[in-house]
């Protein structure tokens, strides 16, 4: 004989049912979620006061280690104060003083009648004294303008700029055959400075022996006794 069976439960209590199955089913999620959660954190507090507290503890004793390490090396503070200067010595080269770029500029400034007996620079003050001699006063004023006008300019720049920034004629005097002069001239650092390329802009109207001589007969070893006059200055 079959068994019949008869659902005796109203359609309300079946959804009611399958209701609070979903929800226990809901809350066991939640809690899986929640207790996942709990378990990042707690690795997260692991690490952080664990792990990351041996690695700086580690470094720490690294540091010492090393540190001891140097304090033992022989002579440190001299191979410390070797390698300082080391690096230092490109800035040094760059700001170094080119003076033999004067028997360049010279002949390109100098007049033709004019001659050098005796030239004075200093790198540090920036400035020359010229003694020398000429044929006439004339020449000797001409050799002031030149100084006074002539400008520069630098590698990849079109800018001109005064190469002397004082030119004074402080002293003339002639005799039957000379006249001789002294000049005092304070020029700009930049036109000796071994990091800049230098051309000198030279005013063309005056002759220079940069045109008519070799550079050589710039200097003639003759100051003469120039008596003490201001003619003029920049």
């Amino acid at each position: 004989m079959s068994t019949v069976q008869f659902n005796l439960l109203p359609d309300v209590k079946l959804e009611f049912y399958k209701a609070q199955r979903t929800k226990g089913l809901i809350f066991k999620l939640a809690f899986l979620v929640l207790a996942v959660a709990v378990g990042v954190m707690v690795i997260s507090f692991a690490v952080a006061n664990v792990v990351q507290k041996k690695a700086l503890s580690d470094a720490d004793g690294d540091i010492k280690k090393y540190s001891n390490q140097l304090q033992a090396t022989p002579d440190l503070e001299k191979i410390l104060t070797v390698q300082n200067q080391l690096k230092a010595l490109p800035t040094l080269h760059q700001q170094k003083h080119i003076l033999s770029r004067l028997y360049t500029y010279l002949p390109s400034i100098t007049p033709e009648k004019v001659n050098i007996g005796k030239l004075t620079l200093d790198a540090k003050a920036n400035t020359m004294v010229i003694t020398g001699t000429s044929d006439k006063i004339e020449t000797v004023n001409k050799f002031a303008d030149t100084l006074k006008f002539t400008s520069y300019t630098t590698t990849g720049t079109s800018n001109k700029k005064p190469a002397f920034k004082s030119v004074v004629l402080d002293a003339i005097g002639r005799d039957e055959t000379t006249v001789s002069y002294t000049v005092n001239v304070e020029f700009d650092p930049t036109l000796f400075e071994a990091g800049q390329s230098i051309v000198l802009v030279v005013p063309q109207e005056l002759t220079t022996r940069s045109v008519t001589e070799s550079p050589g007969a710039v200097f003639n070893g003759q100051t003469g006794q120039p008596t003490t006059k201001t003619q003029g200055g920049q």
